[in-house]
């Protein structure tokens, strides 16, 4: 499983908590059959279990919580949601800004994907955004010319909305880089895998396309 990806776990598997207090509230929340989110894992202390994560809702401070589990107690996966489908329920104050992005993004080779609050609140029923809200797009891209491509809509789209639009580009081999330090030109850019983060040079964008 990646990063940003979506787990249902069985509410009676054992697992360790990492955020101090936690456990009744974790507890709850899988028997509630709400997903948890794949994090990047920490090879030194994780091993082979899965790093998940929890972003509480406004009404509970937007309180990050995290767990350490065996993938055996994962019951089902699934990618985050298509843009397409967060639209359809985000809620009428978001769903003229999601519709109208979706309909500039309809033409691009590639789908993208909601993660952060927009995908949370889709995803629960629960409050999780409010007007200053960012939207948070994930993009697999087979390399740099789709990401190009991509990046020249969202800035086009980013001067018509309301709404500030972050994410990554997923890069072949899962090496997901920020739409914004893509778009920047930089010369050394970081790099954030399902295990570590690194900065890399630019060049070596290049070179994972080859690869895939």
């Amino acid at each position: 499983m990646r990063r940003h990806d979506l787990v249902w776990l069985d509410p009676q598997a054992p697992w360790q908590v990492l955020s101090a207090g936690a456990e009744t509230r974790l507890r709850a929340w899988a028997q509630a059959r709400l997903p948890f989110v794949v994090a990047r894992r920490d090879p030194t202390s994780d091993e082979h279990q899965l790093r998940l994560g929890v972003p509480l809702p406004l009404a509970e401070h937007r309180q990050r919580l995290s767990l350490r589990v065996d993938p055996s107690a994962v019951l089902r996966s699934a990618p985050p949601p298509l843009l397409t489908e967060v639209a359809t329920d985000i809620g009428a104050g978001w769903r003229d800004r999601l519709h109208g992005l979706a309909t500039e993004t309809a033409t691009l080779p590639v789908a993208p994907r909601v993660f952060g609050s927009a995908a949370w609140q889709h995803l629960t029923g629960l409050g999780y955004l409010h007007d200053g809200s960012d939207l948070d797009l994930l993009w697999d891209v087979t390399g740099t010319g789709q990401a190009e491509t991509i990046v020249a809509v969202l800035q086009h789209c980013e001067r018509r909305s309301p709404t500030r639009l972050d994410g990554e580009l997923r890069f072949p081999g899962d090496r997901a880089v920020n739409w914004r330090e893509y778009a920047s030109g930089a010369a050394r850019l970081m790099v954030k895998g399902n295990d570590a983060c690194s900065l890399v040079p630019r060049e070596a964008l290049t070179a994972w396309q080859v690869a895939a």
